[in-house]
């Protein structure tokens, strides 16, 4: 699908990384039900809504959530409880092999990564995959007032690319991020969900 993909008429590429670069939605969604349970959530949340929310950034998930089961998780609580299971099960992600392999094929084009994720997180799957040097940039939730679906995290990384954000082009698995995308003029190509190993979700 991507092997061929044409990316000349584009002065530079931006990836989202969780559920694009790296198979990591499966993860954060046990990490997620685990932490929901100790924090003392009644109701664990389905994979179809949770892939639904795949762009915001977690504080703005967990207020979505507490509406929706009439709730009232403290983030405060539920955060640091959600990143302790995420950091003990990251390790088992699994990299997207055609967009790692586009990757590395434009290694010398202009290259960024913008992510609603904790730059800690962001920075391991980069590393772990042996990419992170071919990226200019990396701007992540800490850099940015807002998470998708608005545009902040692909406005900075066209800033710190030196691009137009009409220049570039995003990869991105979810609509919240193609909707951040194509906010500021910015083609997106979508990365199918069927490319996620449904494994990785499973306790």
């Amino acid at each position: 699908m991507l092997g061929k993909f044409l990316t000349s008429k584009y002065a530079a590429l931006i990836f989202d990384c969780d559920g694009t670069i790296a198979d990591t939605m499966g993860i954060y969604y046990r990490a997620w039900n685990r932490a929901v349970a100790e924090c003392g959530g009644q109701v664990p949340i389905g994979w179809e809504a949770f892939r639904a929310s795949g762009g915001r950034c977690l504080r703005e998930t967990i207020g979505e959530y507490n509406r929706a089961t009439n709730s009232n998780l403290d983030p405060g609580v539920l955060m640091p409880a959600m990143e302790k299971y995420v950091r003990e099960i990251l390790p088992q992600f699994k990299p997207i092999i055609p967009v790692v392999q586009l990757i590395r094929r434009e290694k010398n084009r202009p290259m960024a990564v913008a992510s609603s994720g904790k730059r800690e997180n962001v920075e391991f799957v980069l590393d772990k995959i042996g990419i992170r040097s071919f990226f200019k940039a990396v701007v992540t939730q800490e850099d940015v007032k807002h998470a998708k679906p608005a545009p902040d995290l692909f406005l900075k990384a066209a800033e710190l690319l030196g691009m137009n954000p009409k220049q570039c082009i995003v990869f991105e698995d979810s609509p919240l991020g193609e909707e951040a995308a194509k906010a500021i003029g910015m083609d997106c190509h979508r990365i199918p969900y069927d490319w996620w190993d449904p494994k990785l979700r499973e306790e």
